[in-house]
Order: structure tokens, then sequence, then C-alpha cells
């Protein structure tokens, strides 16, 4: 069972172990998912299963999401961990370098005010929505001029991530095990804000930012 005093290569082994089974169900559950979001009149809808595997008693819970009527259904599933009072919605991947993706409370609380704009949703409705909203993310180096609180947190608020929606404030880091030779990254996104409340200033510093990749792909 994931707990918060595990470290982060021994909470991404167990993720990635049960990443198969969590496929499974996720299959199982898609004919009952459509029908039931083939029933729903307002859009965007989602669905969500509660999905505990019993070697493990760790709970995921399994989406399916439609943003229209005519969109595909997007399905995926994720991890909520608990310290304490606080709460912390989990995803992962092992595309190039294995890494953790943390949304915290306050991240999701703020991309609901910010660019849901639902009060009425669920903390897992939010999770959903901006992950199914959201599936591509661009890394990118911040300074400053994007960050003005990024002295307080150093080398850890160097990123962000450019979406869809909007931008992804987090603190970065990865954990090196002796013995292993590929480190584990991990984000924790702390909070959100839409490209259209953030200042000219910041807005200029993404577009080069954006720009550099551009330069680099001529550079090939």
């Amino acid at each position: 069972m994931i707990v918060v005093n595990m470290n982060l290569h021994e909470v991404y082994d167990t993720l990635m172990k049960e990443t198969s089974k969590l496929d499974w169900k996720r299959n199982s559950l898609l004919p009952k998912a459509a029908k039931e979001i083939k029933k729903s009149i307002e859009f965007p809808t989602c669905v969500m299963y509660d999905y505990k595997i019993p070697t493990s008693n760790n709970q995921y819970i399994i989406y399916f999401y439609r943003e229209h009527p005519f969109a595909p259904v997007l399905a995926g599933y994720l991890f909520v961990l608990f310290d304490g009072s606080k709460r912390f919605v989990i995803k992962w991947t092992d595309k190039g370098i294995p890494e953790v993706h943390v949304l915290t409370s306050h991240f999701l609380q703020r991309y609901k005010e910010r660019c849901l704009g639902l009060p009425e949703l669920t903390a897992n409705e939010v999770a959903v929505r901006f992950l199914s909203r959201n599936r591509s993310m661009k890394p990118m180096t911040i300074d400053e001029r994007i960050n003005k609180k990024i002295s307080k947190y150093g080398e850890f608020a160097g990123e962000g991530f450019l979406v869809q929606d909007g931008f992804c404030f987090k603190l970065s880091g990865e954990e090196m095990i002796e013995g292993v030779e590929t480190p584990v990254k991990i984000s924790f996104f702390t909070t959100f804000m839409p490209l259209s409340e953030m200042s000219d200033v910041q807005r200029e510093a993404i577009f080069e930012e954006c720009m550099k990749d551009i330069d680099n792909l001529n550079t090939l």
C-alpha cells in the first residue's frame, strides 16, 4: 500500500506495477461508462469509478470524460494520497524519464476558480477535467518575469508547464538512489493561471521561451 513515508522510487514502482491491472479494469468499464455518458444531456461530462486493488489495498479512480457530444470519450486513472488533512492527486508517466505528477489541493482550487468557474465541482471532478483537457504539457524554463517568487524556492521553482488552458506553476525535483541507474522526477503543481489573466511581461516571457524551441529546431 502506498503511504506518505515511502521514497519516490517505491511510489513510482508500485504505481507502474499496477498499471496493467488499471488498464484491464478501465477497458472492462468502458462499455458501462459509454452508456452512462450517452445518456448525459449536459457537457462536459464525466463518469468515475472507485477501484481498489486487493493485493495492495491501493485505491484508484478510473474516469471517462467527454468534452462535447461529438468528442471522443477520454479515459484515464489517478491515485489519491492523503497526508493528514492534505490531499494530493497523483498521475505518473514513463515517457522518457520516469515522473510523478502531484496535483495539490491549492492547484485544483485555482484551476476550478480561474478556468472552469464551477464552484459545485468536487476535487476529483476538477482533476479529471484538468487531466482530460490538458493531455499535452509543454515543460518550460521560467524566471522572475514569469514567477516573481522564484527566488524564494530557488532551483525547485525553475520550471512550469504550458498547457491548453493556461500555465501551471510547479516545484520540481528528482530522487537518485545509489545502485539505481534511473532517477525519478517529481512535479508538485502549486497553482494555475490562464494566460488571459497573466501580465504582459509574463506572456512575453512565455512567448520568448516558445520561440527558443522553434529556433533550436531550425538549427537541426
